[in-house]
């Protein structure tokens, strides 16, 4: 009866299940009836293009994962007979799957559920190379159908199966479950996987490979020679997975063989228990009172009530000054605060667990974390307005109590690099180094070629500090011949490759080019040290050619650098013939501006020229047009897209009250960033230089090949394989449009992708498509990237030993591992075993500093100026749709910048059916959301939308040829 009358009072309709189907375009993953659904990825993480209906086909939304500069796409690097382990169809249980190979722009995959499906992303953290023999797969490839599939036809072998293929499915499946057999079995037999975190864990945080992490849990014993058995691996891949807080993959889509995962450190792992513990305490008690946030005796329970109680008042304190908000960060504000709270241990131990669940983000699957920070933010009682209590509310809470800036971003904690810590609105603490005692006498010194007058061109910008390239020309001995020159800084000759700054910069090895936050991969002193002045030291890469873009003869040599001239791209561009791309640079601004930047080194202009110089530099643009002719006629990619240019970020003028070091005390931080962005630009002088960098590192390739000198060579080893229909494919598609100087529709991009493949580092040359060359190390940067160090490392030893034994190691066959290791600082074997970890980093780096700092930036200005007015917006923008999906539609504000932006399916109601919308339709919209956390900006469709039937009747008998154009802002 009391039942029956609370019922009555507490009226709830009962709801049908498909209303828990994504009506959102949100990352959030905790649906009711599907808690592993990602609605963002609907169509894309599980590989699916999520077909409404036929006019979906034409969707050309570029995954979120896939940058086209990197060249690499999700299941590009899978071959037929590869082994994966993916979650299919979004369920838990990991599935195992065969890669039958490419068919229709998908790869097709037999999968251990007896189906044969088409996947375009898979997500997977073990890969098993050449699982099964190829040929065996014929009966299965055999019956993949002519035409795309369908959703209704999407397992093959369902729709079209023959006594061979059924045949060859059963064997697959037999292999398969033997695989998955073998590997239970040897975990059953290994105590160690069930406790893996416990053994791995240290003080530090860790990363470390597959195999590093097997070899660490595994006794030696198990192993068949020196390596663990796939089955072993994979016994060691699911421990991992089945640890939910002691390991984070770096990547799910990189599909290599060594995967690499950050181990969390003892002290991280006893916090999370702590608060698993404090939490369930006050949930158990909240179950007994009306109204748990307001309940003092609650609260007073333990110490994270307590904890809960003072944030409480810091953040009600904060919005006194800045006006919270539901979009990820809190407001602006120019007022001085008086008095910063202060924290004791155990409140310290709560914020850093909210600093690992909203800014590490140390669990990337659906984990107990999100629950249980979402049930610390109920109860502080101040975020009843938001729509969602997750990761990015976590974010604005620890802007409110002063832990982070309010302008602080995601990305900065996105650097994985072992040993550095993210300090509190500062940059990032790298551990020290003793400069000193890394450092050896120069190892060319009386071997240096003086440059004494020779013009050295350096074109950089006037506030670039890190000057590690220049370049010049000189006249040949036969007429029509020249000797370009590319000067690069030379620290490799001090630094000993086995110092202590040597390790610490492999584990660091780029420079950071965050906006706001720059940091240098050299210590400061360092880098002016050999930042390109005169008198420095130089290695050279020099190219005999000739007018028509042949290279004849090739050469390094150390050097000194004496004529060094500083001018700027535009001020080159300004000499260079032809006319420069007519584009109307727009720019955005938020913020108070800093004063005008004053250069760092001495400028030369154009009219500071000689005409000696002038020459020189036509001279130079002219046979660096020959060479990128002979390039492209070998391959290279024209440009696809058109970004714009990163954020510029000043915190100059902002007041910051206390010390970043001081962790019981929060901070305060005056004034807000000054952010500006504008459309991307790509002159001549930008052409010229990517030449002549290109021209280096095929230089220092060719030099090492010729005497099987290891170093990290930059291959794309798909495009070599399918080099008959990669040529094929661009003279239809891409070499016409490219000669016309028209953009690139997405979907030959996507397509041009499939055949080009990954980008990887190999230790072995190989050809590299991207640039159109034979072989390609690259070689000009070691001042801000350490895979460049290595180069350098490894040609100045061997130079050194060559003039030791007055003979050249051209043609020699002595670097066996022990050869080579009294001569090389790298070895085929310790290169080829440090090579995923650094790819691993460089990439992540790369993600980093190219696409999501930027974004966050982006965001950030862009809610300073819709929610705060402090820049002018249009009221409507141009929404052109890149595709259509359950959740609704995602595209970009081609009037804004091209940045990406989503209409949900609940916003749609009013407008139109989706059914009625098709990639390429242009819609009227206003700015509805925004979460700079998440990267997303939400629109609302203006007005009601007619459908021109003959139109879209055109539309669909007519090819896509709209342009790719720059999405920062990831849909």
């Amino acid at each position: 009866m009391r039942l029956r009358e609370w019922e009555s009072a507490n009226y709830s309709p009962s709801k049908r299940l498909l209303q828990d189907l994504p009506a959102q375009d949100t990352p959030l993953l905790n649906y009711l009836t599907r808690p592993d659904l990602l609605p963002g990825a609907l169509g894309l993480m599980n590989g699916r293009e999520g077909e409404l209906h036929d006019k979906t086909k034409t969707n050309r939304d570029l995954s979120k994962s896939d940058e086209l500069q990197d060249l690499r796409g999700s299941t590009f690097a899978l071959k037929p007979g590869d082994l994966v382990e993916t979650r299919y169809n979004s369920g838990r249980l990991p599935i195992l799957a065969v890669c039958i190979g490419r068919h229709n722009n998908s790869q097709y995959f037999y999968m251990s559920t007896g189906e044969l499906v088409p996947e375009r992303n898979i997500v997977t953290l073990f890969i098993l190379k050449n699982f099964i023999d190829p040929y065996r797969l014929k009966p299965l490839a055999d019956i993949l159908p002519a035409e795309p599939e369908t959703e209704e036809r999407r397992n093959a072998l369902f729709h079209n199966h023959t006594p061979a293929a059924l045949k060859t499915a059963a064997d697959l499946q037999r292999d398969l479950i033997k695989f998955y057999q073998d590997s239970v079995s040897f975990y059953q037999s290994q105590l160690t996987l069930d406790l893996a975190s416990k053994h791995l864990a240290t003080d530090e945080r860790q990363y470390l490979s597959l195999e590093e992490i097997a070899d660490k849990l595994l006794p030696q014993h198990v192993k068949a020679g020196d390596m663990f058995l796939p089955h072993q691996l994979y016994a060691v891949h699911t421990a991992l997975n089945r640890d939910g807080w002691g390991f984070r993959p770096l990547n799910m889509k990189w599909h290599r063989r060594n995967y690499i995962y950050e181990v969390r450190s003892i002290s991280d792992l006893k916090l999370l228990n702590k608060v698993e513990n404090q939490v369930r305490e006050l949930v158990e008690g909240a179950a007994l009172r009306e109204n748990p946030a307001q309940s003092l005796s609650l609260l007073r329970q333990n110490s994270l009530g307590s904890f809960i109680l003072k944030a409480r008042g810091v953040i009600q304190a904060s919005r006194l000054r800045r006006e919270w908000t539901p979009h990820g960060m809190i407001g602006p504000s120019n007022d001085e605060v008086e008095n910063l709270a202060t924290w004791s241990k155990q409140d310290l131990e709560y914020i850093r667990f909210m600093e690992l669940w909203a800014c590490h983000r140390i669990v990337s699957k659906p984990s107990q974390l999100e629950s249980l920070g979402s049930t610390i933010l109920k109860l502080t009682d101040c975020y009843k307005d938001s729509e969602w209590v997750a990761h990015w509310t976590a974010f604005t809470f620890l802007q409110e109590i002063g832990w982070i800036p309010p302008w602080d971003i995601p990305a900065r904690y996105e650097y994985k690099l072992a040993g550095t810590t993210v300090q509190r609105g500062a940059t990032m603490e790298t551990p020290l180094v003793d400069v000193n005692e890394s450092l050896r006498p120069d190892i060319a010194a009386g071997h240096r070629r003086d440059w004494g007058k020779t013009t050295i061109f350096c074109v950089d910008s006037e506030q670039t500090a890190d000057v590690d390239d220049g370049f010049s020309v000189e006249a040949a001995e036969k007429p029509g011949e020249y000797w370009i020159h590319i000067h690069i800084a030379d620290p490799a000759s001090r630094i000993d490759p086995k110092s202590a700054l040597a390790r610490q910069l492999e584990k660091a090895p780029s420079s950071l080019y965050m906006p706001g936050y720059n940091q240098k991969m050299l210590p400061r002193d360092l880098e002016q040290e050999f930042s390109l002045n005169p008198g420095r030291p130089s290695l050279t890469f020099s190219a005999r050619v000739n007018e028509i873009g042949n290279i004849l003869d090739y050469k390094v040599e150390p050097g000194t650098v004496q004529n060094i001239l500083h001018i700027p791209k535009h001020e080159v561009t300004s000499i260079l013939p032809g006319l420069e791309t007519q584009t109307v640079s727009k720019t955005f601004v938020v913020g108070k501006p800093p004063p005008p930047p004053k250069p760092v080194k001495r400028i030369t202009t154009a009219a500071d020229l000689s005409p000696e110089d002038r020459d020189d530099l036509l001279l130079l643009n002219r046979l660096c047009k020959a060479l990128k002719h002979r390039r492209v006629e070998k391959g290279q990619l024209p440009p696809f897209e058109t970004r714009f240019d990163s954020p510029k970020v000043s915190l100059d003028h902002i007041v910051v009250k206390g010390d970043a070091d001081d962790l019981t005390r929060s901070m305060a931080w005056q004034g807000d960033p000054f952010i500006e962005f504008n459309t991307s630009t790509y002159s001549k002088a930008d052409r010229l230089v990517e030449t002549l960098m290109h021209t280096a590192g095929e230089v220092a390739a060719k030099w090492c090949q010729a005497r099987a000198i290891p170093v990290p060579y930059s291959t794309q080893p798909d495009a070599v394989t399918n080099a008959k229909s990669l040529a094929a494919y661009r003279r239809e598609h891409i070499d016409p449009l490219s000669a016309e100087g028209k953009p690139i529709p997405a979907e030959h991009i996507h397509r041009l992708l499939v055949y080009v493949g990954n980008s990887e580092l190999s230790v072995s040359p190989a050809p590299f498509y991207a640039v159109g060359v034979d072989a390609y190390a690259k070689s000009t940067s070691p001042i801000r990237r350490f895979n460049d160090l290595v180069v350098h490392w490894q040609i100045h030893a061997a130079l050194a030993h060559e003039r030791e034994t007055g003979r050249s190691l051209v043609g020699e066959e002595l670097l066996s591992d022990d050869n080579a290791a009294a001569i090389l600082p790298w070895t085929h074997r310790s290169l080829s075993d440090a090579l995923p970890m650094l790819h691993a980093l460089q990439r992540q780096i790369k993600q980093v500093d190219n696409k999501n700092a930027p974004t966050h930036w982006v965001a950030q200005a862009l809610l300073r100026a819709w929610r705060f007015g402090e820049a002018p917006l249009p009221k409507t923008f141009k929404f052109v749709v890149d595709a259509v999906y359950a959740f609704g539609l995602r595209g970009r504000l081609s009037t804004f910048y091209n940045l990406g932006a989503s209409v949900d399916l609940i916003r749609l109601e009013g407008y139109s059916r989706l059914a009625d919308v098709q990639a390429d339709d242009v819609i009227d919209v206003e700015i509805a959301d925004i979460n700079v956390v998440t990267m997303q900006i939400w629109c609302q469709p203006v007005g009601r939308r007619r459908v021109d039937k003959k139109k879209t009747a055109k539309k669909e008998a007519t090819p896509t040829r709209d342009a790719v154009a720059a999405t920062p802002m990831p849909a």
